[in-house]
């Protein structure tokens, strides 16, 4: 694999990592429109607004139907995206271990 000028080992690391920071700025996004129920008035907010939530509700919808809002109150705090953000650490610290003791030993 060293013909090609790099290393698969290294390939996958990259790829878990854009693969983590690309699904937690969705996450992120996702909170901040949260703040803002109103369906946004712009034809490109919309877009984007559309674009998050299909990447962000089916990660979260599981959660969310398992795991009701804490009620505090007169509001309700939704803890599925603070559950997504743990979930998304623990599964890249997985697949790092992964990646560093089985697969970078064999391929170099």
């Amino acid at each position: 694999m060293q013909d090609f000028g790099f290393r698969v080992s290294a390939l996958l690391a990259n790829t878990v990592n854009y693969a983590f920071y690309i699904l937690l700025g969705f996450v992120i996004a996702w909170i901040l429109f949260s703040w803002f129920p109103g369906y946004p008035s712009s034809r490109f907010f919309q877009a984007i607004y559309d674009a998050v939530g299909a990447v962000v509700n089916p990660i979260m919808m599981p959660i969310r139907s398992r795991m009701p809002p804490l009620n505090l109150g007169g509001f309700a705090l939704d803890l599925s995206p603070i559950i997504v953000i743990f979930g998304l650490y623990i599964g890249r610290s997985l697949l790092m271990l992964v990646i560093d003791n089985f697969i970078r030993p064999v391929t170099g």
